[in-house]
């Protein structure tokens, strides 16, 4: 296994290393950093937890998004001087592409800031002009009888706590003691034998996993702590008739 699958669009993604799994499990001794058994324990231990904490924690990451709300129309949710960005939490502004210009720095921060870590807003409180949200970036297209391209590059999402580094961790360390056949956390499916008769009772997964718990103690503290309610995913509101923003490479 040479890299990670890319299961979430962030960089956090998985959620520990080679190296922190190495130096907390006694079962990973004689391993190296690269061994599978390693590799395929962390990435299962991150997708189980991104999954088990209702996917909030992908981490923080850059995307570039073009807004569709142009011209003071704002039929998509905004106010005459900002715009929906379309991602939350926005953490930080890189660089705004507005009607010919590029701004960055100081001449950014000068020019806009984010509201509601969602909204895209100018500092003088002008309302935004027209821009294009289809044209290609750097294309001959981006003039002002075409309509200049307004897209802006942003960093957002939200940082993996440690605490759900710490369960991922744990959860990566009974995985490779399974695998290496030696004692571990994980609940047994076998719930009764019966000698004379030679049959075996099996719990099934669904029961295994019963409230999200799966007996491991960081990895159920931190279901407790960051999904109490059993969410499957972060909640959102759609509109269908509100113009959203394109995000540039999907």
């Amino acid at each position: 296994m040479a890299e990670y699958t890319d299961h979430l669009y962030c960089d956090t993604f998985p959620y520990v290393t080679a190296a922190e799994i190495l130096a907390a499990c006694p079962n990973a001794e004689g391993m190296a950093e690269d061994d599978p058994r390693i590799l395929d324990a962390i990435e299962d231990a991150s997708l189980i937890m991104f999954y088990l904490t209702g996917k909030q924690f992908a981490g923080t990451c850059t995307a570039t998004v073009r807004p569709a709300c142009l011209s003071g129309g704002c039929h998509c949710g905004c106010t005459p001087h900002q715009v929906n960005l379309g991602l939350w939490p926005v953490t930080d502004l890189i660089s705004v592409r507005y009607e010919g210009t590029v701004y960055t720095g100081t001449d950014l921060t000068d020019m806009f800031h984010i509201n509601d870590f969602r909204y895209l807003a100018r500092n003088d409180g002008e309302h935004f002009l027209n821009g294009n949200q289809w044209a290609v970036g750097g294309s001959t297209e981006d003039s002002a009888d075409n309509g200049y391209v307004f897209e802006v590059e942003l960093s957002h999402g939200i940082t993996v706590p440690r605490l759900l580094t710490r369960a991922t961790r744990a959860l990566a360390c009974e995985l490779i003691a399974a695998c290496c056949g030696k004692a571990c956390k994980l609940p047994e499916r076998v719930t009764s034998v019966q000698r004379r008769g030679v049959s075996m009772e099996m719990a099934s997964i669904t029961d295994v996993m019963k409230d999200g718990k799966t007996g491991i103690y960081e990895v159920d503290l931190a279901i407790q702590v960051f999904n109490p309610s059993k969410l499957q995913s972060p909640s959102f509101l759609f509109l269908p008739n509100k113009i959203y923003p394109h995000r540039v490479g999907t």
